[in-house]
């Protein structure tokens, strides 16, 4: 059984490298920030962050990422050996997803759920990007899949010490274990303690060994980015509940401007802007919470980040990028270019990934079938929740969701036949 997931697989990351072969790399906004600073740790000599990336710098990035780049870069001067390690990890994601299925529900479930997967052209184009997404959930998914799976003390560390590199990376691993935490809590407590106390004794230990790292080169303590703030404080004041990449980043007169922002550190500017959010929070928890419904809808509204890839000139990052008119989309249908109808075709098996996954859920409640249901289900709508609690939630953030709704997705397919 396990066999035919590791075939489909192998399958798969050749099929990615043959995308990356033909498509060559996208350029993006945020990857290209990554090389920009990697190029600067290079030039310190230390890993990233260094002094100078810290010094009159608004925050501190994904720090695994940068770093691997940074690595690449001064190996061999290049960034290919990036994008088919993103190939690699892609491929492993979609056959984690499957042990993940298989372990909730059943081989047939899994085996459905990674064709699904692999057949999803929005996860075709990912791996000629440079974004954190990939290694950060593939890591943190196999995690996740050993933390259920064994009953071995070594292997529940080695978990945390995957779960401590996928938050290096990019920071989703809590959602991860705290879904996990519950459901052993729920639906089996044999061996929890020793279980999860070996997960938090190896997350904990390399995340300080990083932290301390870091403290040594730089007088800071830092495992994971500082983000959350520059995000949160725009949260705090932005009208809208769809970001807008048009506008300047730090416009004078809202929460996120800071004078003479470039003579401080990036720490200064989240302890700033943590204060102004939590200060505006603390007057508006209403209004903040308005806002919530919108950032959903938008979060999860359509998944076509990754076709972009397939764009022909992708030689400016600001540029390659997608678009549907979704709400006029009958009348034009005509006039969509190659591209958009490739989006549109991904769109529809979004949709109906989607409606799958609705479907499966509501069949799992109905029979009670609480244990299968519980991780996909909470780790979707809990960590939708968070993340659109303290960001503005766009599209390509629900990635590390994404996984558990091809799980949910494949479970009602099986549901279906059987009926």
């Amino acid at each position: 059984m396990q066999n035919s997931y590791c075939k489909i697989s192998i399958a798969f990351f050749f099929f990615l490298l043959a995308i990356l072969l033909f498509v060559g790399y996208t350029p993006t906004n945020d990857g290209d920030g990554y090389i920009e600073y990697a190029l600067m740790s290079l030039k310190d000599g230390q890993p990233y962050p260094t002094h100078s990336s810290i010094m009159g710098q608004p925050f501190i990035w994904n720090i695994g990422q940068i770093n691997l780049i940074a690595l690449s870069l001064w190996l061999t001067r290049s960034i290919v050996p990036v994008l088919v390690l993103m190939c690699a990890l892609k491929a492993v994601s979609a056959y984690v997803v499957a042990r993940i299925a298989e372990l909730l529900f059943n081989h047939r479930t899994g085996l459905i759920a990674i064709l699904l997967y692999i057949a999803y052209p929005n996860n075709w184009g990912q791996s000629t990007m440079l974004l954190s997404e990939i290694p950060s959930v593939a890591l943190a998914l196999t995690a996740l899949y050993l933390t259920l799976k064994s009953n071995s003390v070594r292997t529940w560390i080695a978990a945390g010490l995957l779960f401590a590199v996928a938050t290096w990376i990019r920071p989703i691993s809590p959602i991860y274990i705290g879904s996990a935490l519950l459901y052993h809590l729920f639906f089996n407590r044999k061996l929890i303690f020793k279980r999860y106390a070996c997960v938090a004794g190896g997350y904990a230990a390399l995340l300080i060994t990083f932290g301390t790292s870091c403290y040594l080169r730089t007088g800071f303590f830092l495992t994971q980015p500082t983000t959350l703030w520059f995000n949160f404080v725009e949260s705090t004041y932005e009208k809208s509940t769809k970001v807008d990449y048009s506008r300047y980043a730090y416009p004078q007169g809202t929460a996120r401007y800071i004078a003479n922002r470039e003579k401080l550190t990036a720490l200064q500017c989240r302890d700033i802007w943590r204060q102004r959010s939590l200060q505006w929070l603390g007057n508006h928890k209403i209004a903040y919470l308005k806002k919530v419904p919108g950032r959903l809808f938008w979060m999860y509204y359509e998944d076509i980040d990754n076709i972009a890839a397939f764009l022909t000139d992708k030689q400016h990052a600001g540029d390659n990028y997608v678009t549907l008119p979704v709400a006029s989309i009958v009348h034009q249908i005509n006039s969509l270019s190659p591209i958009q109808y490739f989006a549109l075709v991904n769109e529809i098996y979004y949709l109906i990934i989607v409606l799958m996954a609705v479907t499966a859920t509501a069949q799992l409640l109905r029979k009670r079938e609480y244990r299968s249901a519980f991780l996909p289900l909470f780790i979707v709508v809990a960590g939708s929740l968070a993340l659109v609690l303290v960001s503005h939630g766009e599209t390509r953030f629900k990635a590390p969701f994404m996984p558990f709704l091809f799980m949910l997705a494949a479970s009602v397919s099986i549901k279906m036949r059987n009926t």
